[in-house]
């Protein structure tokens, strides 16, 4: 009974706060937003290993990709006791650090002092994934009241982690040749009491003790990375919303000191199912747009992650992310070679409807493929390589198939 009262009350709550939000959704019809992902990134650190200092420090300051929701939880870099399977290593740290039940605290702003929460992150990021299709769904009533059921489907259950493994490639002993030894941490767990942040004195560029760097830039030409990434989702269903809301959920009216201890011991509930990895090689084959080695690194790196996350959403279609159509004549979408997109690549354009009881759902209305020579180029430095598709500003399309199709329908590659 506590909990359908909770529920009812959650309800009221957010059906308000759509309704509140409706002229800012209105007058920002214009903005369009992916349907993105949250996402949380680390990096394995390889200190010991040639260009470890540079790789990592770079990372530690790298932006999130904007296609995705920033989970980050405050933490960027790890060291694993031992050097065994990636996949055991991982899930071992996910398992002593609680990291399931860390990204679930953050869905719900809750404050580690008092245990309390609120729902502000989900009613953001529900809001950051409307389009101009939504703003009639929005009016509707009963859509309020289907809001917080969406939050569980489209936004805890697109909760992501992603592990990256990120190594230089040594041009003198071969590609795929890596013996140094990996950094030892004694307790996995003492991580979160560890401040991350690189100090500016650490900064391997400028400080030749910590540097495997002593080239000019020219030099470096050629400078190659072997990236390995390891993709987890945040296992999430209406069993575990229903435990969570009724033993753990406290908010600024309903405080329980055992509801809040319960959740701080909760080692079992939230747990991260493994989705698959990707690996790959990234190199810099100009310097174009870059002055400084810390600028050739970082965009090496950004770009081999970038690479990664796109072929993570070739190969599993939930984590493929949904962009908004921006115009129809032409076909446009802020997509482009950062997402890996070809011209071999297709689309299916997606129409969103509303249940008989509110909830969202999607239909196939079309297919499109993009144009040669109109793929953007929205990489990570592009735009100070001055390559002539960073200019574009979004990637064209053709129609394949479909009848109508109007701005704010959603784009999903298929296979």
């Amino acid at each position: 009974m506590g909990f359908l009262r909770f529920r009812m009350s959650r309800i009221c709550m957010v059906g308000a706060f759509v309704v509140m939000l409706q002229p800012a959704c209105a007058q920002q019809q214009d903005d369009y937003e992916y349907e993105r992902a949250s996402i949380c990134m680390m990096l394995i650190k390889h200190p010991a290993k040639k260009f470890g200092n540079e790789i990592q420090y770079v990372f530690s300051r790298m932006q999130m990709p904007s296609r995705f929701n920033n989970h980050d939880l405050g933490v960027r870099l790890v060291s694993f006791a031992e050097d065994r399977e990636a996949t055991k290593n991982i899930e071992s740290f996910a398992r002593q650090v609680a990291l399931g039940r860390r990204l679930v605290a953050k869905w719900f702003d809750r404050d580690k002092t008092t245990g309390k929460m609120d729902m502000k992150l989900i009613q953001e990021r529900g809001l950051y994934n409307s389009t101009k299709s939504d703003v009639n769904i929005a009016r509707s009533q009963f859509r309020g009241k289907a809001l917080l059921e969406d939050a569980g489907e489209l936004l805890l259950r697109n909760t992501y982690f992603v592990m990256n493994d990120i190594t230089y490639v040594d041009k003198s002993v071969g590609f795929g040749i890596f013996k140094d030894a990996l950094n030892v941490t004694a307790n996995l767990a003492s991580i979160w009491a560890v401040n991350v942040d690189v100090a500016k004195s650490d900064n391997p560029f400028e400080n030749p003790s910590l540097s495997s760097i002593n080239a000019k830039l020219d030099d470096l030409k050629g400078f190659k990375v072997k990236i390995k990434s390891y993709l987890y989702r945040l296992k999430w269903n209406d069993d575990i919303a229903n435990q969570f809301y009724s033993q753990y959920y406290i908010d600024s009216d309903s405080y329980d000191k055992k509801k809040k201890v319960g959740f701080e011991n909760e080692k079992n509930l939230f747990e991260l199912e493994y989705v698959g990895m990707v690996e790959s090689s990234h190199a810099n084959t100009t310097l174009s747009g870059t002055t400084t080695n810390e600028q050739l690194v970082r965009k090496v790196c950004t770009r081999a992650i970038d690479k990664n996350l796109a072929d993570l959403q070739h190969q599993f279609v939930e984590f493929r992310i949904k962009a908004p159509l921006v115009s129809t004549e032409p076909i446009r979408a802020y997509v482009g070679m950062k997402e890996d997109i070809s011209e071999t690549s297709r689309f299916e354009v997606l129409e969103r409807s509303i249940t008989k009881d509110g909830k969202i759902e999607y239909k196939r209305v079309g297919v499109i493929r993009p144009v040669k020579g109109e793929i953007w180029d929205n990489r990570y430095w592009a735009s100070e390589e001055k390559t002539k598709e960073s200019v574009l500003g979004a990637t064209t399309f053709s129609k394949v198939s479909g009848g109508e199709f109007y701005p704010g329908m959603l784009i999903r590659e298929i296979r």
